[in-house]
């Protein structure tokens, strides 16, 4: 018996679910993925899981695994698997330790994966810039200086948060690099060593591209603090990191941090070079030229570009682009709405809609429908031979379109979906056509005199929408059957505007001769 005091509200108790989920259902899977090879279970989803989780989790952890080097592509454990499995790590951190081993850096190295495990050594506030040097490559030499500080004054409270260093995290991981460099250098030296990040600067670099292959970043621009990371990803470094001072680099932490906007932060860097990164991976990149529209010029240029996976780390401007390779793209450009066609007007657009209207009205006469994909080949003629878009601004676009069809499909098309009408009172219409196709004419009233019946197109098949104006030329009323409007629309339309426009003709519906059946 006791009182429960929630520090939530009603509203959001309603919402709680009854239990957390179970933590394969909110944790990386990768370490579990990883004890289940060694065991021999290739495929985790025919393992008998308390709480099955969700295929799409256990798919990205088989990835990571994959892209580790601990699995092979049938799901088998590696030997480098196998050794990952000898460290207490996350899968990441055990890869680091192997490749310390392969790179003779293990001390680096299990400095760096003690640093990465629990809070860390920074204080609420950040590390005092003291901490940084201007020659360091890896942010992971500012936090280790902060445990030799918090060593060197056993790990004092008062004298740690001086320096922005958290003693209790310090502590933890000099008790971590302690325990994983005695595993790592398996019982070989009880000797505690000071790592020496600049003497190993190549084998710390490649170990850590091996254990974070896809965490490789390029920077925004020199001035940046924005980046673009391989998979498509794009985030912003953290303040103070050495990437701040380079272009190219391999991060060690990456997290989302939700506010008004979903932000990915990135952290913990290393500088890399594309030399180093071809090194280790070298099947992961590929290069070439691409035309690409720069959005500045206007124009299609021709870049040489280095790519790592889907990641951009060069791309080098070597001028115009060939005319045959730039009008493609300028159509691209043009259909998505980047660049807009002078003479891409409402003449086009109604020439578009009276044949895909016709298509459809008069499937006998077996004329092509005009698509999006049409769209695009057409605006590709208009831009042959161009690179940019002053070349393609002011071109004319109806002799393309008027050899899009045979002369008779050009006269069928005059013919059943003209431009214009003459009515049996004499006046002329011009037809409007409508985004769906549909035939309008807009006329006053007293133009209408005369006609009794909507005009027909197509032979007859398609009705002509009208819209009858009031002298004003604003629309009283639209119609699709002027025969309605006579008997039951125009008396209203007289008894409401006749006193407000006298000097037009309102005749009494009565006296309308043209509605009366010829004898």
């Amino acid at each position: 018996e006791g009182r429960c005091f929630r520090l939530w509200s009603e509203a959001e108790q309603a919402k709680k679910v009854e239990f957390d989920p179970p933590e394969c259902f909110r944790v990386d899977l990768s370490g579990a993925v990883l004890n289940l090879c060694s065991w021999g279970v290739a495929d985790p989803e025919e393992f008998r899981w308390l709480d099955r989780p969700d295929p799409l989790v256990l798919q990205r952890a088989r990835h990571l695994l994959a892209s580790l080097g601990a699995v092979d592509g049938e799901g088998r454990l590696t030997e480098t698997g196998r050794r990952m499995t000898a460290f207490p790590l996350p899968p990441r951190l055990a890869r680091l330790i192997v490749a310390g081993q392969d790179e003779r850096c293990v001390v680096e190295l299990a400095a760096i994966a003690a640093l990465m495990q629990g809070e860390g050594v920074e204080a609420k506030g950040g590390l005092n810039d003291d901490l940084r040097d201007s020659g360091d490559y890896t942010d992971f030499q500012a936090e280790w200086r902060a445990v030799g500080k918090a060593l060197d004054s056993h790990f004092d409270a008062g004298v740690c948060g001086r320096l922005g260093i958290s003693a209790r995290g310090a502590r933890e991981v000099w008790m971590a690099y302690r325990q994983l460099l005695s595993i790592g250098s398996r019982g070989h030296s009880r000797e505690v060593l000071e790592p020496d990040f600049l003497a190993a600067r190549s084998s710390v670099v490649r170990a850590l591209m091996e254990g974070f292959a896809d965490h490789v970043g390029v920077r925004n621009g020199v001035a940046a603090n924005t980046c673009r990371m391989a998979g498509g990803v794009g985030g912003r470094l953290s303040e103070g990191s050495v990437a701040l001072r380079g272009l190219h680099f391999v991060a060690a932490e990456m997290a989302e941090l939700s506010g008004k906007a979903v932000e990915t932060r990135i952290g913990r860097c290393t500088l890399i070079t594309p030399e180093e990164l071809r090194a280790v991976w070298p099947e992961r990149f590929s290069g070439g030229e691409a035309s690409v529209f720069d959005s500045g010029l206007r124009r299609v240029r021709l870049h040489q570009r280095l790519m790592y996976e889907d990641l951009v780390l060069e791309d080098r401007d070597r001028g115009d682009a060939p005319a045959e390779l730039a009008a493609p793209i300028l159509a691209e450009k043009v259909v998505d709405g980047t660049l807009k066609l002078v003479k891409w007007d409402h003449a086009v657009e109604q020439w578009i809609r009276r044949l895909n209207g016709l298509s459809r009205w008069m499937p006998e006469l077996e004329l092509p429908l005009f698509g999006e994909e049409d769209k695009l080949v057409a605006i590709a003629m208009v831009c042959e031979g161009a690179v940019g878009y002053k070349d393609i601004k002011e071109r004319e676009i109806m002799p393309v379109l008027r050899d899009w069809l045979s002369g008779w499909q050009a006269k069928a098309l005059d013919d059943y979906a003209p431009v214009s009408l003459t009515l049996p009172n004499g006046q002329h219409a011009k037809v409007r056509y409508e985004e769906d196709s549909t035939p309008v004419i807009g006329l006053t009233v007293q133009r209408l005199f005369g006609v009794a019946e909507s005009p027909r197109i197509a032979r007859g098949a398609v009705t002509v929408k009208v819209e009858v104006l009031a002298p004003s030329q604003r629309p009283w009323q639209v119609t699709g059957s002027l025969e309605s409007f006579w008997r039951n629309g125009y008396g209203q339309m007289k008894k409401d505007l006749a006193g407000r426009y006298p000097r037009h003709q309102w005749p009494d519906p009565s006296e309308l001769d043209f509605l009366r059946p010829s004898r």
